[in-house]
């Protein structure tokens, strides 16, 4: 049997300084990739359909320099934040309630499992016919249709919490508030990021199709006007603008707040 050294046992290959992590090299031959064959298909199929790389890119800087960028995505991101947090709020509170409670549970599982399957556009319509076409009703209705995915993840990760462990801490006499912050809130942590990073997605997409159909500003309004003069530029300029938002946020926050909860579990190999 071979005999690690001490060296290869602290500094794993992929980690060692100097090298460039592999998980980096296939995320830009993935965007080059990608790159190649956007353009490929804006040759194929003409610029007039498929707007190219340049030709995107060139839509997204005359639009951030006239300013319409940071006016209609300011417009865009406070409704989707408010939304997300009501949404997240109540998710919380009934994933948690079902998952402690048996009575709880056969009460709300079925209901919740409808709004899950509900349409979102069902909840658009109903919350702008009560509330008439204004930031009120766009935020009932993004929040609505979001929470029930996020319950579903909380109750799950609150039922998945392992009794033994709360068991053992209880013989150790370990204090309620202790249980709960070192035994309790790491089981749940994992399924509470997942429920964030879904209900953001999902947060997301309800708020472009709600500026889409009934708001007179933000990223989904421009993309209905961009539709509507038929220029297909900006359409993938906004559709290029949002994605790359969510991939900073994601990058940017999400990833390294995960890496910070979540640094005391051990790294899985295959």
């Amino acid at each position: 049997m071979d005999v690690l050294t001490e060296q290869e046992l602290a500094i794993p290959s992929s980690k060692a300084k100097g090298v460039i992590p592999e998980a980096l090299i296939l995320r830009v031959a993935s965007l080059a990739v990608l790159l190649v064959v956007w353009q490929f298909l804006s040759l194929m199929l003409s610029a007039r359909y498929v707007p190219g790389p340049l030709l995107t890119f060139s839509a997204l800087a005359e639009n951030i320099a006239s300013g319409a960028i940071l006016r209609h995505f300011t417009v865009t991101m406070l409704r989707m934040l408010v939304s997300f947090a009501l949404a997240m709020a109540l998710g919380v509170v009934i994933g948690t309630l079902m998952g402690l409670y048996r009575r709880c549970e056969q009460t709300l599982d079925l209901w919740v499992m409808v709004g899950l399957t509900i349409p979102s556009l069902c909840y658009i319509i109903v919350s702008f016919l009560w509330l008439g076409l204004n930031d009120r009703a766009a935020v009932l209705a993004i929040s609505w249709t979001t929470f029930p995915s996020i319950a579903i993840n909380i109750w799950q990760g609150v039922k998945a919490v392992d009794q033994r462990l709360v068991d053992m801490a209880c013989v150790f006499r370990a204090s309620r508030w202790r249980r709960t912050v070192r035994v309790v809130i790491p089981q749940v942590l994992p399924y509470m990021m997942a429920a964030a990073r879904f209900g953001l997605g999902v947060v997301w997409k309800v708020t472009v199709l709600v500026e889409l159909l009934g708001r007179s500003d933000g990223i989904g309004y421009m993309l209905n006007y961009s539709f509507q003069m038929f220029k297909m530029a900006d359409v993938f300029a906004w559709t290029l603008f949002f994605t790359l938002v969510m991939l900073v946020i994601e990058l940017a926050v999400l990833k390294p707040l995960e890496n910070r909860l979540f640094r005391w579990r051990p790294e899985i190999r295959g």
